[in-house]
């Protein structure tokens, strides 16, 4: 799974990649017309805090891809390539500057929607053509679909606003509407406004998109102090933590994504798994042979560990269980599979 992330010229994508992707400024601005490949880890508290419980020699945080890509707006051959990048991603991550979002982003939102208009008309055209031969039958349900797509798009509005079946979304799928994917807005605002939550309701609740803000500079600062100096310094701008932290899960959470663990002294482990996930199908994410031969998952919640103390404590108090192989994985849940090889 890759979210690209993208922005106007200025906006602070390359320091939001720069964080992100724990990548050199100076490295990303070498390459401005290039999309740039990166890894970042899911800043999850959680982890951190089985971290301390259990002393692990290992730990692993979740991961996730991201391609920065060159400024929004470029004509000609980098054009061509931020589309080619939209379409080849699974989440988009637009970053725009405060005082200018209000026109931003529903510019950004626009040229989506234009070219999901365009994918529209030249696929109905294709399908008229069909239809005047052998496949009229076979055709009307997706002419159907496409017509109420291009309706939607034709009044400016993205097709993630409308309510598609699970076949609907099936069949779409092979198109990679931009409008269909899920996407965060994050608003670069001034240092003053960083508590200010009035920004972030307003565009959300405007565009309906998922939206996130944060000081791209005042980021760098939190990034390049020592951990033991991060909390005072936030504590004074009244942050409780970096909105970099935050972005990486709420990325994370719009591909779809849960988080389970694995724990003991020799490994701290956050393990990625598609949300509604049975037990077999999330042991896959460790090895396949767990979904072939599962047996059983032992499982705890995370806030029973943590509020409780231990794992002795946890089945002192009848909160230890055994699931089969429909028990559909949450969030947070702590598990330990059987299974036969």
């Amino acid at each position: 799974m890759k979210i690209v992330i993208l922005g106007s010229p200025q906006a602070g994508q390359q320091e939001l990649f720069s964080l992100l992707a724990n990548i050199p400024l100076d490295t990303i601005r070498q390459k401005p017309m290039e999309a740039q490949p990166g890894v970042c880890t899911v800043r999850d508290p959680r982890v951190t805090k089985l971290i301390q419980m259990y002393k692990p020699e290992k730990t692993a945080y979740a991961k996730i891809e991201f391609d920065l890509l060159p400024d929004f707006g470029m004509q000609g051959n980098t054009k061509t390539l931020i589309f080619n990048e939209l379409k080849n991603s699974d989440e988009i991550c637009w970053i725009t500057k405060y005082d200018g979002a209000e026109a931003d982003v529903p510019n950004f939102i626009s040229e989506l929607v234009i070219y999901d208009l365009m994918l529209v008309e030249k696929r109905l055209e294709t399908i008229a053509k069909e239809q005047k031969k052998k496949f009229a039958d076979a055709k009307e349900k997706e002419a159907a679909l496409m017509s109420m797509c291009k309706d939607q798009l034709d009044a400016g509005k993205p097709l993630r606003e409308l309510s598609f079946t699970d076949e609907q979304l099936k069949e779409m799928r092979p198109y990679q509407f931009f409008t269909l994917k899920p996407t965060v807005l994050v608003i670069n605002v001034p240092e003053d406004r960083i508590n200010d939550a009035s920004i972030t309701k307003k565009i959300r609740e405007e565009f309906k998109y998922p939206c996130i803000q944060l000081n791209a500079e005042l980021e760098e600062q939190i990034n390049e102090l020592k951990p033991e100096e991060r909390g005072e310094f936030m504590k004074e701008l009244g942050i409780d933590e970096p909105a970099i932290d935050k972005i990486t899960r709420l990325v994370y959470e719009g591909l779809g994504y849960i988080s389970f663990f694995t724990v003991g002294t020799d490994e701290v482990k956050a393990w990625t798994t598609r949300r509604n996930s049975t037990a077999p199908e999330a042991g896959s994410s460790i090895h396949s042979d767990i979904q072939r031969g599962f047996v059983r998952a032992e499982m705890m919640k995370y806030a029973d560990l943590i509020s409780l103390g231990s794992e002795l404590k946890v089945k002192e108090a009848g909160k230890f269980h055994l699931k089969g192989k429909d028990y559909i994985v949450e969030d947070g849940d702590i598990l330990s599979f059987l299974f036969n090889v």
